[in-house]
């Protein structure tokens, strides 16, 4: 593993490169973006909500569970946008249920055409964190 980072500090990172975070089980998917999203935070939970709701679990949000989310890596196949897949183990094993993806790497209107600047926040990140890390607890 590359180094240990906290998950409270992950996802307010995470949130600020402006990425899609999905959810994913058997039965389906969900996904939750926007430049609104704002964590909240408990001694077990770590829940992400939209800024500026008077009720912030009327609209779309996501709990995850701190326990839960033990380690990380970057999964990346060419020509595709990179994603973080968490695992509930403290080393990247098994199937992620939680992958938060870097903003697009192409401009599909454009023909594909290589976004450079999302790629530099690709390239920013791996220099700060590696593509493989452990979630510490606080």
């Amino acid at each position: 593993m590359a180094g240990n980072v906290m998950l409270q500090d992950l996802l307010a990172e995470l949130i600020a490169v402006r990425g899609v975070f999905i959810l994913q089980n058997a039965h389906g998917s969900m996904e939750l973006q926007g430049d609104d999203l704002y964590p909240s935070s408990t001694a077990e939970w770590i829940t992400l909500y939209h800024n500026g709701v008077s009720n912030p679990e009327s609209q779309g949000h996501l709990h995850l569970r701190r326990a839960m989310l033990r380690s990380a890596r970057i999964a990346r196949e060419p020509g595709e946008t990179p994603h973080l897949q968490f695992f509930q183990t403290p080393e990247p094993a098994g199937e992620s249920t939680l992958a938060w993806y870097f903003p697009s790497f192409y401009d599909y209107q454009k023909g594909k055409a290589d976004i450079l600047e999302n790629q530099k926040i690709y390239d920013a990140f791996v220099d700060a964190h590696g593509s493989e890390f452990a979630i510490v607890d606080e």
